[in-house]
C-alpha cells in the first residue's frame, strides 16, 4: 500500500501537483519499473508519496532519480536504477512497510503509530544523531573542527526536527570522552554544552567531574556548587559538594 501521508503533508501535495509551471509536465503518466509500490498506482497518488519521501529527507528529485535540474525534470530516467540512493530507498520502503505491517501488528495494541520516514530521517538525508557527527568530525579533524561543526550545524537546523540541540547529546559526548581519558576534549565539549544551557545543572556536574580528573579540584568545587544552586534539592551534588569543600588528606 501506499505510504500513509500525514494530513497536512497530504493537503500540501495536492495543492503543488495542481500548480502549473512546477515541473510536474514533464513527469510521465505512466510508470515503469515500480518494483515497491504498487504497478497501477494513480500518478497523482505516486507524485504524494515521491514529495513525501523529499519532504522526509529534505532533499529533490534527483537525490535518487537520474536527471539534473529538479524542478523542469528535462531528460530524467525515472525508470533507472543507476543510482545507490533509489536502491537504498526501495530497501528503506520494505523495512518500513514490514516494521507498519508485520512487527507492529505483532504487539497486539490496536490502531498503533505507523513508522513513516521522516520518524527516523527528521528532514536528514543522513538520519544521524548530533552527538555521532560532532564526534566523527572531532576524530578527524580535532575538537576546534568539532565545536566548529556543532555551530554550524546549529545555525543551519535549530528550531527543525533535524537534531536534538538540548543539553543531551554534548552530556553524553562528554562523559563517553572522559570515560576514554579525553579529559581535554570533554571539556572543551561541555563548555560548549554550558554556552548554550547556562542553567541547566547536570552539564556543571558534568565540568566539575572531569575538572576533578584533570586535577583542578578548585575549579571542580565551583562547577559543582553552581549545580547544586540550580538544583538545590540534589542531595547526590550536595554530597559531591561537600565532599569537594574537604581538604584532601595529605
Amino acid at each position: 500500500m501506499p505510504a500513509r501521508l500525514d494530513t497536512l503533508l497530504t493537503l500540501t501535495v495536492l495543492a503543488l501537483v495542481a500548480i502549473p509551471g512546477t515541473g510536474t509536465a514533464q513527469i510521465p503518466d505512466t510508470f515503469t519499473n515500480l518494483k515497491v509500490l504498487p504497478a497501477d498506482i494513480a500518478r497523482r497518488d505516486l507524485l504524494g508519496i515521491m514529495r513525501g519521501f523529499a519532504g522526509a529527507l529534505d532533499v529533490r528529485c534527483n537525490h535518487c532519480h537520474v536527471g539534473e535540474n529538479p524542478d523542469d525534470f528535462e531528460g530524467y530516467d525515472f525508470a533507472s536504477d543507476d543510482k545507490e540512493t533509489k536502491r537504498i530507498a526501495r530497501r528503506m520502503i520494505r523495512m518500513r512497510n514490514e516494521i507498519n505491517g508485520e512487527w507492529l501488528a505483532s504487539i497486539g495494541r490496536e490502531s498503533p503509530f505507523e513508522v513513516e520516514c521522516v520518524t527516523c530521517h527528521h528532514g536528514l538525508a543522513r538520519p544521524r544523531t548530533l552527538e555521532r557527527e560532532v564526534r566523527e568530525v572531532l576524530d578527524a579533524e580535532g575538537i576546534d573542527a568539532a565545536i566548529a561543526e556543532y555551530r554550524e550545524l546549529r545555525e543551519q537546523y535549530f528550531g527543525s526536527a533535524a537534531y536534538d540541540f538540548g543539553s543531551g547529546p554534548l552530556n553524553e559526548l562528554t562523559e563517553t570522552l572522559a570515560n576514554e581519558g579525553a579529559l581535554e576534549a570533554a571539556l572543551a565539549v561541555i563548555r560548549l554544552d554550558l554556552e548554550y544551557h547556562p542553567d541547566e545543572p547536570y552539564p556543571h556536574f558534568l565540568e566539575s567531574r572531569v575538572l576533578g580528573a584533570s586535577g583542578d579540584r578548585e575549579g571542580a568545587l565551583t562547577a559543582m556548587e553552581r549545580a547544586l544552586a540550580l538544583d538545590p534539592d540534589n542531595e547526590f551534588f550536595r554530597t559531591a559538594v561537600e565532599r569537594l569543600r574537604t581538604p584532601p588528606e595529605p
